[in-house]
């Protein structure tokens, strides 16, 4: 099996092919397809397509980015590899691996590829296999068993949240860009500086926004103020998944993320192409939501000398299980001295 790389937008029979792929794979993304390349976030990034192409018929993709000295293919809640139902995982994987050992410059550190499930071929051509499990992965919910369904496998504090926000009169609609983008750009702007996260360019936001064609935005209000935007992203057919939030801070009170993401699910729901709702992460407030706690798999190869990254990685794996071995007590005084709060929730 061949591999076929790919930098820019392909052509149209490249295109049909890679799309035939995905239409006869599970869990198939947004950022696995073709239309990766007309995102305004990554123009700058580098980013890429690998194919894996038997007679012209694509049995599998992976998609990434280089960032600093690293490849990047996706994370442990969005996986960027891809394999048509029925393609030997063996062939297709390691015409995909030897694709991205093929892109990786003299400066590349670490290549990192995420997949929804295990593609051995990976394994055979080198590459190092993770398991990401609660609370990484991701939370999938299946939208054929029904909103009825789905509704009543939330947790009970859920449901009661969101009957008490609509109670409290916010309402949920779809965004107006010439109507509320200002307002959306100035709440961004407040969660990214209280959260210190890098903010887009307002042009660019924009841009990225205008393009409705697979992006769901939706604006929650509350007398007739916004107090939260939630953006996910989808690949008709197949799958819908959650992007980003951002919140009034001071009115979360108001519980109106978990409406937010309720009338999202409801909306995938009525897309008769979209069978599955990925919430693109597995923390907490996720799994609230139901649905089934999905492992994914991160493939790596390190090309450091001495493969110091790797030895990095598993050093921080026997800190952590000593670490998680210390009585609650002890690991509470640890977490104030060594404010280790982030790695031990990662």
């Amino acid at each position: 099996m061949d591999n076929v790389v790919v930098t820019s937008i392909p052509d149209d029979s490249t295109a049909v092919a890679w799309n035939d792929c995905l239409d006869n794979s599970e869990f198939a993304g947004l950022y696995m397809a073709p239309d990766f390349f007309r995102v305004q976030y990554f123009k700058d990034q580098g980013p890429f397509a690998v194919l894996a192409v038997r007679d012209s018929v694509v049995h599998g993709v992976v998609t990434g980015l280089f960032a600093n000295r690293d490849v990047e293919c996706g994370h442990s809640g969005s996986p960027q590899i891809c394999v048509r139902n029925g393609s030997d995982l063996d062939v297709v994987g390691k015409a995909l691996a030897t694709g991205l050992k093929g892109l990786s410059l003299p400066s590349t550190k670490f290549i990192s590829a995420f997949a929804w499930n295990e593609v051995a071929g990976f394994q055979s051509a080198g590459f190092r296999i993770k398991r990401f499990e609660v609370p990484l992965g991701a939370i999938v919910l299946d939208l054929s068993r029904g909103t009825d369904l789905l509704f009543r496998e939330f947790a009970e504090s859920r449901r009661h949240n969101i009957r008490r926000v609509i109670k409290a009169g916010v309402e949920v609609t779809e965004m107006n860009i010439d109507r509320d983008f200002d307002d959306y750009y100035a709440l961004y702007k407040h969660w990214s500086e209280f959260k210190g996260l890098s903010l887009q360019p307002y042009n660019m936001q924009r841009a990225v926004f205008e393009s409705r064609s697979n992006r769901l935005l939706l604006v929650a209000r509350h007398d007739g103020r916004m107090v939260g935007v939630s953006t996910f992203r989808f690949r008709q057919p197949n799958l819908i998944e959650y992007m980003a939030n951002v919140s009034r801070r001071e009115e979360t009170k108001l519980k109106q993320n978990d409406l937010l993401m309720w009338r999202a699910i409801e909306w995938a729901s009525q897309q008769k192409d979209i069978r599955y709702f990925s919430m693109a992460a597995a923390h907490t407030f996720l799994q609230r939501f139901g649905g089934n706690r999905h492992a994914t798999y991160r493939y790596s190869l390190d090309l450091t000398a001495f493969r110091r990254r790797d030895l990095a990685e598993k050093g921080r794996a026997v800190a952590l299980r000593i670490y998680h071995a210390l009585p609650q007590g002890t690991r509470e005084r640890l977490k104030k001295l060594l404010n280790v709060d982030r790695d031990v929730n990662s």
